[in-house]
């Protein structure tokens, strides 16, 4: 359900970003599969947290956890069951975030910048003359494939400063300077056919030219999409924070996990879900001190050797802690003396 949530969020952007045109609408689905590594960094702690809290309070209320404490069975008990159902799922989330996630970033750009060299092509129908827009030019294809691969090029383009025909046996659309050109192989190229000048016929191995209808930029390379050993290798502040970030979401499992044992327990007259809120609670701030700190740290304005294992080491202790306010007897003392002070003494007959 979480994953739906996240999702929803998610088609709405690509949805967005689709009705610009700067996405085709083809690749939506598959842009969207491959969010799905990114939004289990964020959903899997919180499926700890939650989990726990929803196993571990019913027990509570099913007055269960008060005859197994009855039968000296201790809070420890549960800690050290809960490590071993947690472990294993920290291990999944390590390998999510270690390993997956960095190949779904470099996946989701290469799929977005073929699908823009596609997108084009789409509207480029085989053995027709393709009118371009703004009457600059006719191209013609006699077979597109699905790689792109053209056969039997013929290409004229009339505008004010040029009006040349180029025809060539082969061709493809490539990226160069970040723009989508048309690349021409073995072909011949006729200029100046207007009435009245001089035809020059030239030969070429190698043509490269933009097409007017297909100025598109493909999408750069993110921080993201670096692979975790190159973040462990690299000295900048930017991709160290975000190491750290991959090393702390699985080990958030783990914390959250824990913190939702403590947050479980639950009165007799208390709801089963009477903490859920404050669980939530909790999980945004521990998910926000995450990534101020990690931009903190990457920003310079944080110790980067110190990084953002505070945050999981504080919350940690508070799961495992059992704060309890016990009244000393000076303190007591004192209290007695002020209320004692403060009696109205009894008149005498």
């Amino acid at each position: 359900m979480l994953l739906l949530i996240t999702f929803g969020t998610e088609a709405t952007k690509l949805l967005a970003i689709a009705v610009e045109g700067k996405l085709p609408p083809s690749v939506l689905l598959e842009v969207l599969l491959l969010k799905i590594p990114p939004a289990l960094e964020v959903i899997l702690p919180l499926v700890a947290l939650l989990s726990v809290m929803m196993a571990i309070g019913r027990l509570y209320q099913d007055q269960e956890m008060v005859i197994l404490n009855s039968c000296g069975i201790a809070p420890a008990y549960f800690q050290k069951r809960l490590v071993i159902f947690l472990v294993p799922l920290a291990l999944i989330t390590a390998f999510i975030t270690l390993v997956v996630t960095p190949c779904s970033f470099q996946q989701e750009r290469a799929l977005i910048a073929q699908a823009q060299v596609n997108s084009p092509l789409a509207a480029l129908v085989p053995g027709k003359f393709n009118e371009l827009p703004n009457q600059q030019g006719i191209f013609y294809a006699q077979s597109i494939s699905a790689d792109g691969d053209l056969r039997s090029i013929w290409v004229r383009l009339k505008t004010p400063e040029q009006d040349v025909l180029l025809m060539a046996p082969l061709g493809k659309f490539e990226w160069i300077a970040g723009k989508l050109a048309l690349v021409l192989l073995d072909g011949h190229s006729y200029q100046g056919l207007s009435a009245g000048s001089e035809v020059t016929v030239r030969s070429f191995k190698r043509f490269e030219g933009f097409l007017p209808t297909l100025q598109v930029t493909p999408p750069g390379p993110q921080r993201f999409e670096k692979s975790t050993l190159t973040l462990w290798q690299s000295e900048d502040p930017k991709d160290l924070a975000l190491l750290q970030w991959r090393l702390v979401t699985p080990i958030s499992v783990v914390v959250l996990g824990l913190l939702g044992l403590r947050m479980s327990k639950t009165g007799p007259r208390e709801g089963r879900f009477a903490k859920i809120f404050l669980a939530l609670v909790l999980y945004v701030a521990y998910n926000q001190l995450l990534v101020t700190t990690k931009e903190a740290a990457g920003d310079g304005h944080w110790p980067i050797w110190l990084g953002l294992w505070p945050v999981p080491v504080f919350f940690l202790w508070f799961a495992l802690t059992k704060l309890t306010l016990k009244i000393t007897r000076p303190g007591y003392f004192y209290a007695e003396y002020w209320v004692n002070l403060v009696k109205p003494k009894e008149s005498s007959p």
